[in-house]
């Protein structure tokens, strides 16, 4: 008997002993990216004619960068993104944390890599945009159909918007987009809010502010702080507009507001129908386009009628269908960090530096 006890006694030793040994180790889990490198020296961009853009989100110490695709200016082609890990000072993409050079896994969205968007399409309702808002309303429809079949995952909204946000819908899929828009014709299309927190947004539109003329950025800003985005997906706006951006005193809803509050988690990109050279401009009236330079951002300019306008042309598609998981092991969680992630090429560079906690 007292060996039998013995040997149970041993038994359930060994056992405990087992299983704490092979314990899965939360580090275990990280093995698939590369440990820090050591000697590496950040290149300083020098073209700066690229802008990353990311969200983050984390899983105890992994950090994970959902990384817009970015588009090469001089060839109009999307970025191919690598880290090689053999030879890190070799890689395109570089990610500081608090100055510290990080080991990067760097996967490509694919099937097997589902990232997320969220895309809003603001458009300028005023009286002006009466020749195209059909073709505008059209394209995104036709678009939203065509990004939610890709094999993203993606949520729409929408602000339409004169001197302050008056109508929109908050984020839904591309059939409710669609019968959101054909509710009315021309500028009609994006009056008014609809959805369950209709009445809600219709009264933090009325009272967000107003600009005094034809205004993206406080329907951006708007968008930014009041609709109900995903956490760790990118932020995307489409801005539809053929006036310049207009303001009231030169500093409230101007472009460098909208920069500072949106640069680094969001890009913005214009589509501006109207001949860009028509206007005078200066810090009352400017060009609406300058709020896609600062945030990575595209620009397309169409016919003052946007007849034969197809969305899927526009850079921003290429981009979301190269977009990029960046992965990496923080050495700290659950504070601030500095992360400066730097992307180089021989054609296209540039860098972004976000505070974020994680």
């Amino acid at each position: 008997m007292r060996k039998l006890l013995l040997l149970i006694m041993l038994v359930f030793t060994s056992l405990i002993y087992f299983s704490c040994d092979t314990a899965e180790n939360p580090e275990d889990k990280n093995k698939d990216i590369p440990s820090d490198p050591t000697g590496v020296t950040v290149p300083t961009p020098t073209k700066n004619n690229v802008l990353p853009s990311a969200s983050f989100t984390s899983a105890g110490s992994r950090v994970k960068l959902n990384l817009l695709g970015l588009i090469d200016p001089t060839t109009n082609q999307p970025l191919t993104l690598s880290y090689n890990a053999s030879n890190p000072q070799a890689s395109n993409i570089f990610v500081e944390e608090d100055g510290i050079v990080q080991g990067l896994k760097v996967t490509k969205v694919s099937t097997g890599n589902v990232l997320s968007a969220d895309i809003v399409f603001l458009v300028d309702n005023s009286g002006s945009m009466g020749q195209e808002a059909d073709s505008v309303a059209a394209s995104i429809i036709e678009f939203a159909t065509f990004l939610q079949t890709s094999g993203l995952d993606v949520k729409f909204a929408i602000v339409g918007y004169d001197s302050y946000p008056n109508g929109g819908i908050n984020f839904t899929n591309a059939q409710t987009l669609s019968a959101y828009l054909n509710r009315e014709t021309g500028t009609d299309r994006t009056y008014y809010f609809a959805g369950s927190d209709s009445a809600a947004l219709t009264e933090r539109g009325y009272n967000f502010g107003y600009a005094g003329g034809e205004n993206g950025v406080i329907a951006a800003i708007f968008a930014d702080s009041v609709y109900g985005w995903r956490a760790g997906a990118q932020r995307v706006f489409i801005n539809f507009t053929d006036e310049p951006t207009q303001n009231s005193d030169g500093v409230t809803w101007s472009n460098a507001m909208g920069c500072d509050l949106l640069g680094g988690k969001a890009t913005v990109h214009t589509v501006f129908s109207q001949d860009s050279t028509y206007w005078s401009y200066n810090q009352y009236d400017e060009r609406p386009w300058e709020l896609s330079t600062c945030t990575g951002g595209t620009i397309k300019f169409i016919p003052t009628t946007a007849e034969g306008l197809n969305l899927k042309d526009l850079p921003v598609a290429g981009a979301l269908a190269n977009s990029y998981l960046v992965e990496y092991v923080s050495a700290k969680t659950g504070v601030a960090h500095t992360v400066k992630v730097t992307v180089y090429t021989s054609t296209a560079d540039g860098v972004q530096t976000f505070n974020v906690t994680y």
